[in-house]
């Protein structure tokens, strides 16, 4: 399917519908960071920096769709760069919740090598799918599997399920991107990633937020 062009103040651009998107996400996760900056906790304080992350990712990301003609593939390298950070600031998260997780030291480690030898890939061989895999083992593995056995062992770890539901939510997009399904041109594939994406991140935010209040009172800002 042919990608939507259109013209503005002389420029020649592309997919509105990905700048669209990506910057509600962008809004969404200012938004999360913000309201989870009331709770202060080891897990809260990463699950804070991969929304400031993926913020970061999509807001550059619907900048390297709308301007490809003009950056290329090189427009793609601050989207990819900060979700992968993203990626890896979600999977330390989901070590860091304090009585549940009990994770080994190695553990931090692989998660970043797997982050930036996936990233350093993409760009080298300027293929999302890299980046694509990143993200894909690291909710999977990590928000999904992972967070089933926590909540599986530990009865105080209910609010995992919300961060499942959104794993499940996701799933679909896997298929969507694999398969090329594209409803509409102003509704393609990646269209339908960030909508299910959008939704993803929102019930990772209840999830993150309910264990916050659980933990610690609100912090006052004076």
């Amino acid at each position: 399917m042919d990608k939507i062009a259109f013209d503005f103040l002389g420029l020649h651009l592309l997919e509105p519908m990905a700048l669209i998107l990506n910057w509600v996400i962008a809004g969404f996760c200012i938004f999360a960071f913000n309201q989870l900056g009331k709770y202060r906790n080891d897990a809260n304080f990463y699950w804070r920096l991969f929304y400031l992350t993926f913020g970061l990712s999509t807001f550059f990301g619907g900048l390297g769709h709308v301007f490809f003609n003009y950056w290329g593939f090189f427009g793609k390298y601050p989207s990819w760069i900060f979700g992968c950070l993203a990626n890896g600031f979600a999977a330390v998260g989901m070590l860091r919740f304090k009585g549940i997780s009990t994770p080994k030291n190695y553990a931090f480690a692989l998660i970043w090598i797997k982050s930036i030898a996936l990233c350093s890939v993409s760009i080298l061989t300027q293929k999302f799918i890299f980046t694509a895999i990143d993200a894909i083992i690291t909710y999977i593995s990590y928000t999904g599997v992972y967070a089933y056995i926590l909540n599986k062992r530990h009865p105080e770890a209910r609010f995992l399920k919300k961060l499942i539901i959104g794993v499940c939510i996701l799933t679909p997009s896997a298929f969507i991107f694999i398969l090329k399904i594209n409803v509409h041109e102003w509704l393609n594939k990646d269209d339908l990633s960030h909508i299910l994406m959008l939704v993803t991140i929102y019930y990772f935010y209840l999830g993150i937020k309910e264990w916050g209040q659980s933990q610690s009172p609100e912090v006052k800002h004076v």
